[in-house]
């Protein structure tokens, strides 16, 4: 225990004197930004930053302060105060109110459990971050604020405080029209309309049919308005966090549709018209089926179970990724995606995964990752061009010969695969760079590294040897 207290001590001595380094810094530089903390053993606000009153960005996280101190307010030009992760800090000194200039007060992730009314006297404030703790009341004053014009609350559900749900929904509605607006008098192409909460589309954003990237992630979404396929122009759609149960048919009408993003949603299947899409490249769906921690994030999800048959028309894809889903295998027309160049699928069940036989025509693909079986399907062995292969998190107990044929392959993965010895066709694979044989029962000797000339990585859960 002395020991634990004294390497805690000299952590502590540490993060103090480079916390001094970052002030001196500042000092000299005469820099209106400064950052410190973030290793979580400093546990004094340094009374050197009290010098320091030409800043208008301090930001003191993820420490083990409990105290700020009450000499705070004579940084009278701060418009930023950032004091997230730090766990042990109760409460706010009152003399914050003093100053006059502060816009954005982030307490993200505090030990504060009960908002102090002296905020709601905090008049220049426009952005408030409460996110990822349990407050128990937020005075009507601070929802008052003339200001104020986002109130953060990432990480928690906050129904409890009705008074909050309905301003947080008041500022986020005007944001986002805010945006809208911006977006159409500048002709911008691209628009950001992520983290807003909103759970319908207004139909003031029908109008902007010019967009080439939107993106609609973390917010409330049940629903796309048929209109949504007038965005003629639109090559980039990001709709994760949200809680769409089905796509529009006329999602169809994206024809110049190049990234699409669906991860965190409630979709059980994609529309026919899904497949018109035939300029998209990448596909991406994450879900949170029997994944502990995403679970816990995005609540029980997995409704995705099947790609339609006419998935194969999607002639311009390259990249294909789905985790967590409960897609159990492929539709045959896969197998005419000859443009495809990456291909991930992980679950985390490990029963068998159908792969069609027409999978063996993707001779474009260079990078496939696979945990989903107990074997590895036979199409990989016709891949000749592959340069990488992830085969982690698989029972396969043993490696298929046809794995040798790949001589292309730079890059092996076979972390958590239950062998228990490389087969001699490893011998083949002149060309790979980067071994992973971790988390197996495997005992391998140095000599395999000077059999392969251009290896510059290999692990194996003991060692970590780098030729360079």
């Amino acid at each position: 225990m002395h020991k634990i207290n004294e390497e805690v001590e000299k952590n502590r001595k540490s993060a103090l004197v480079e916390a001094r380094k970052k002030i001196k810094q500042c000092r000299i530089s005469h820099s209106k930004t400064l950052e410190i903390g973030i290793n979580g053993y400093l546990n004094v606000f340094p009374e050197e930053i009290r010098k320091l009153t030409w800043l208008t960005n301090l930001s003191v996280t993820s420490t083990d302060i409990s105290i700020i101190p009450d000499w705070v307010d004579e940084l009278e030009n701060l418009k930023v105060l950032d004091i997230s992760g730090n766990q042990k800090i109760k409460k706010l000194p009152s003399s914050l109110v003093n100053i006059k200039r502060l816009r954005k007060l982030i307490l993200d992730n505090t030990g504060i459990r009960k908002l102090p009314s002296f905020i709601g006297k905090m008049l220049s404030l426009e952005l408030l971050d409460i996110s990822m703790y349990g407050i128990k009341e937020v005075p009507q004053c601070i929802l008052d604020l003339p200001k104020l014009k986002r109130i953060e609350t990432r990480g928690y559900d906050i129904s409890y405080l009705p008074s909050l749900v309905a301003k947080q929904h008041e500022l986020n509605m005007k944001d986002f029209l805010r945006r809208i607006e911006q977006c159409k008098k500048l002709h911008r192409k691209k628009l950001n309309l992520s983290f807003l909460y909103i759970g319908e589309l207004p139909k003031e954003l029908v109008d902007l049919y010019w967009l080439e990237e939107l993106d609609l992630s973390c917010n409330d979404l049940k629903r796309l308005p048929e209109w949504f396929g007038n965005f003629s122009e639109l090559s980039k759609l990001d709709l994760t966090e949200n809680e769409l149960t089905q796509l529009p048919d006329s999602i169809g009408n994206l024809i110049k549709l190049k990234q699409i993003d669906l991860s965190f949603n409630h979709l059980k299947t994609l529309p026919k018209s899904f497949c018109n899409l035939a300029a998209l490249e990448d596909f991406c769906l994450v879900e949170a089926h029997d994944h502990p921690v995403l679970e816990e994030k995005f609540g029980q999800g997995a409704w995705f179970t099947d790609l339609p048959e006419s998935f194969g028309n999607l002639s311009s894809l390259k990249n294909f990724y789905i985790y967590c889903t409960k897609v159990t295998g492929l539709p045959e027309s896969f197998g005419n995606l000859i443009n495809l160049k990456s291909l991930y699928i992980a679950r985390d069940s490990h029963t068998d995964f159908h792969f069609p036989p027409s999978m063996k025509n993707l001779k474009s693909l260079r990078e496939v990752t696979l945990s989903v079986s107990s074997k590895v399907p036979e199409f990989i062995g016709e891949l000749k061009n592959l340069t990488m292969l992830d085969i982690s998190h698989n029972k396969l107990y043993n490696l298929p010969g046809f794995l040798g044929k790949l001589t292309k392959l730079k890059d092996l993965n076979l972390h958590s695969t239950w062998i228990k010895e490389l087969p001699d066709w490893i011998d083949n694979l002149k060309n790979l760079e980067f071994l992973d044989i971790s988390c197996n029962d495997i005992t391998v000797y140095p000599k395999i590294v000077n059999k392969l000339p251009k290896l510059k990585d290999f692990y194996d859960g003991y060692n970590i040897y780098n030729k360079s």
